[in-house]
């Protein structure tokens, strides 16, 4: 029976890969290119971990499977709820495969937590609030991880806490160290476990491109040459991309050769640049957003949160990198739960006058709210022909949006939500989404004391960021019996992994899966011989269960939301 090995690589990008590749630094990436069938992959928009994961497993788009991002809309007020695994309106493919009575290893793969019962054993990644938490399956391997990787277990590396202190020495560090606990763990249970799929995901090339681009880009506005040699002897990314290459072959050498192997990325990464856009300065300045004069209608309540969180987050940045991460977050659940200001209305919105705003945006993302009536909390755009006036508006002139320094046109387009999405969710998308080069672009009004749509950021400003970000296109490479070797293919989508895994294994493709099984990667005799099909049972979404967090595990996913440039 076929088995596949799936190597997620989180933000691998071509775009360094290849040159590296032909320059010899990465020979296990590079003979697998010649072995292979290879395509860069489309992400969805926006890509970003959260959606782009949970759009790989399931085949299909947000709409369907309902995780749009880290955090989804709370219809009772302006504000957001972290979401999970615990969210996921369609089963992954572990679920599907686990069902048809197929073993399965999952490690790491982001949006698994909590985890599920699975088949074989489940790990799960990046929602997973920490160390503290039950975040294995079956529940007693967590005890045996940090035997099996030799050293402490790593969910999620602590590169962001590393940068905010300017330590890139310790990001890199943390970086390899996530590099390796992985593939070790990995590798253990692969050779005392049966299994047919094994699927786990390396968070570390994502971190070394947020935090390293600075030091790899001798064009990035940020390149100090001076500090870079204080810190690397060699290209730091570089590096990362190295022993994840070391890793890697070193895992493809235990496979047996009737193993299929596909190496994916959830996106791209590219530099971040020093434009950002505030989309509700520019809903202001095109009348379709008010707000109240600053400070005038605060209470006294409202001015303690404010002046609160300034504080807190004050004092975590004094005291990164000098006490331990447990431990801020036990400092920051000292103050009181009413004084706790994130993913609310105060939050992504401060000084809004709803009673004059039309459109909204929370600013973090390229996402537009209509200010709906019966939707919203205080809406005053009546659904129907007023909707859809708003929007278009929005769409004609929001394309016209340009850089005032260089006049580049920075929007590629605005998408109405029916126009990217369907399915039972779509309604918890924003109404309308941006799209830019890429998505960080988009960025709080807090951030700036002026009222300017675009602006140019400083170097100090740039210096709180990530100095990389995600770009829209990530990488596909797959290796096996009856896959065409050497052979590079049209773009694929994010939404094709799913059904092109389980036809290489051997199992029917849901009705409900948005994408497609790659076949033009495929020898034509393997097609001939094994035609894919599709199931034709109508299989029902699986009821989401909605798991909130509670008030420590916010804290700890939050704190690694900003420390990454999600919040």
């Amino acid at each position: 029976m076929t088995r596949m090995v799936v190597v997620g690589l989180d933000g691998a990008t071509f775009d360094l890969i290849e040159p590296w590749a032909r320059e010899g630094k990465l020979p296990n990436l590079a003979r697998l290119l010649t072995e292979s069938s290879h395509a860069r992959l489309r992400s969805v928009l926006h890509p970003f971990t959260a959606q782009a994961w949970s759009s790989m497993v399931t085949g299909a788009n947000a709409g369907k499977h309902r995780i749009f991002d880290f955090w989804e809309r709370n219809f009772d007020v302006y504000g957001f709820r972290l979401t999970n695994a615990s969210f996921r309106a369609l089963p992954a493919l572990w679920t599907l495969l686990s069902k048809a009575g197929r073993r399965v290893l999952v490690v790491n793969v982001p949006m698994s937590y909590p985890p599920e019962p699975v088949n074989g054993i489940l790990i799960s990644g990046w929602d997973t609030p920490g160390l503290q938490s039950n975040f294995t399956y079956p529940p007693e391997l967590k005890a045996e991880l940090s035997r099996l990787a030799g050293q402490p277990y790593v969910i999620v590396p602590d590169d962001w806490k590393y940068s905010t202190a300017q330590r890139g020495d310790l990001v890199l560090a943390e970086l390899l160290r996530e590099v390796d606990v992985r593939y070790a763990v990995v590798r253990q249970l692969m050779a005392r476990e049966p299994w047919d799929l094994c699927f786990f995901v390396v968070s570390a090339l994502d971190g070394g491109s947020h935090f390293l681009w600075q030091y790899h880009d001798p064009t990035h506005p940020l390149y100090d040459a001076a500090e870079t040699a204080r810190y690397f002897d060699a290209d730091p990314l570089l590096q990362v991309y190295q022993r994840a290459d070391q890793r890697l072959g070193e895992l493809l050498a235990t496979l047996p050769p009737d193993v299929h192997v596909l190496v994916v990325s959830d996106h791209g990464e590219g530099p971040l640049g020093d434009v950002a856009i505030h989309l509700n300065s520019w809903l202001a300045e095109h009348g379709l957003l008010a707000f109240r004069p600053p400070h005038s209608q605060w209470s006294p309540l409202q001015m303690g949160r404010r002046w609160t969180a300034r504080l807190v987050d004050w004092g975590k940045h004094q005291l990164y990198g000098r006490i331990s991460f447990g431990t801020l977050s036990r400092l920051r659940r000292l103050w009181p739960e009413r004084l706790r200001t994130l993913f609310s209305e105060e939050f992504f919105y401060p000084n809004m006058d709803w009673s004059r705003t039309q459109a909204y945006s929370e600013e973090l993302r390229g996402n537009i709210w209509i200010n709906l009536r019966g939707r919203d909390p205080h809406g005053i755009v009546e659904p129907g022909a007023e909707y859809e006036t708003v929007r278009d508006r929005i769409i004609a002139e929001l394309a016209q949006l340009t850089d005032p320094v260089t006049g580049r046109r920075l929007v590629n387009r605005v998408w109405r939500r029916e126009e990217r999405f369907s399915g039972p969710y779509v309604e918890r998308i924003p109404d309308l989404l941006v799209e830019a080069e890429y998505p960080d672009i988009f960025r709080p009004r807090g951030k700036s004391r002026g009222a300017e749509p675009v602006r140019h950021l400083t170097l100090a400003e740039m210096r709180r960021r990530v100095s990389g970000c995600h770009r829209p296109e990530g990488i596909f490479i797959a290796r096996g019996a009856g896959i065409r070797a050497g052979a590079a293919l049209s773009p694929a989508e994010i939404t094709d992994v799913a059904p092109t895994v389980l036809y290489l294994l051997g199992e029917p493709i849901p009705e409900w899966m948005d994408g497609r099984v790659l076949t033009e990667m495929l020898e034509p005799e393997m097609l001939a011989a094994h035609p894919h099909r599709r199931d034709p049972k109508r299989q029902e979404a699986t009821p989401s269960s909605d798991m909130d967090y509670d008030a420590e595990e916010i804290d700890i996913l939050s704190d690694r939301l900003k420390g990454l440039g999600y919040l």
